[in-house]
């Protein structure tokens, strides 16, 4: 249990010995993390991560989206859609005509702007309850772990 969990006196979770139940199981918290913070700013986690590609990328295709996420073309789509739907992010035909692009819209840039700071606080959260050792290793064996699930899927 890290420090805040002890300090909050936090239930902790069940140490179930499955990698997928215990990778969903620390999704879920996360998630729910950084929606609480996200949530001022009108946004909810999935939609600021696509917004915050799309604001790097510049623009892209619900494939491309969904192969730098690693998410299925389902959830990329739905979520392009509800995003659309917002005005956050607009479509046009791409150079491959059978691809739509996407790009963020100035309202999009916006929400993105306003949603950084609580991100970051989510972030810096998250960052201060565990150990520097502990936050790298989140990275490298997250990492690491998706992209070995990847190519085994494949």
């Amino acid at each position: 249990m890290t420090r805040v969990a002890k300090e909050r006196g936090a239930a902790t979770l069940a140490e179930l010995p499955c990698a997928c139940a215990t990778a969903r199981q620390m999704a879920r918290g996360l998630t729910q993390l950084y929606d609480s913070r996200l949530r001022g700013a009108g946004i909810e986690a999935p939609q600021f991560i696509l917004l915050m590609t799309l604001g790097k990328l510049g623009s892209g295709s619900e494939t491309e989206l969904g192969r730098h996420l690693g998410l299925d073309k389902t959830t990329v789509s739905r979520n392009l859609r509800l995003l659309e739907r917002y005005g956050w992010i607009v479509s046009s035909i791409g150079l491959d005509r059978r691809k739509r692009q996407f790009e963020l819209t100035p309202a999009g840039r916006e929400r993105l702007a306003l949603a950084l700071p609580e991100w970051k606080k989510a972030q810096d959260q998250l960052r201060d309850a565990l150990a520097p050792e502990d936050w790298a290793a989140l990275f490298r064996i997250s990492r690491l772990v998706a992209n070995v699930a990847q190519g085994l899927n494949s």
